[in-house]
């Protein structure tokens, strides 16, 4: 396993530790990780930076989530759901390559809503502070 998603890196926090992290392969990661990039929201560019910052600007095999806050936090659960129906609508990565194997789409997007199931369980998202 290549990359990971760092939902919570907190030793105390009230989430199981199960759903601390999610490890994915490069190319699961990488379909992931630019899907939902694309679908953060003219006005989300601050949280959108944030949420990429260590891929980005620290050349990290990671991105960490465990420093937003819960309006960022929603919409980087939102833009990651949102990318997760477009990839299954149509098998097309963010880069515009077209994954023809119903197989491949079908395990791609089992990893990625394990990934949403995880980013849902954090208390950010089920915080009452609005996004």
């Amino acid at each position: 396993m290549g990359r990971a998603i760092i939902i919570n890196s907190e030793l105390q926090s009230p989430v199981p530790q199960e759903n601390l992290a999610e490890r994915f392969s490069t190319d699961v990661f990488d379909v992931i990780v630019e899907a939902t990039r694309n679908q953060f929201r003219p006005q989300e560019a601050e949280c959108a930076r944030l949420c990429f910052m260590d891929l980005d600007e620290r050349s990290q095999e990671y991105i960490a989530l465990d420093a937003v806050d819960s309006a960022c936090f929603k919409a980087f659960v939102r833009a990651c759901e949102a990318g997760l129906a477009e990839y299954q609508a149509t098998g097309k990565t963010a880069w515009g390559l077209v994954h023809l194997d119903d197989r491949r789409v079908a395990q791609y997007a089992w990893e990625w809503s394990e990934l949403i199931k995880k980013l849902q369980a954090d208390p950010r998202y089920k915080s009452t502070e609005r996004s």
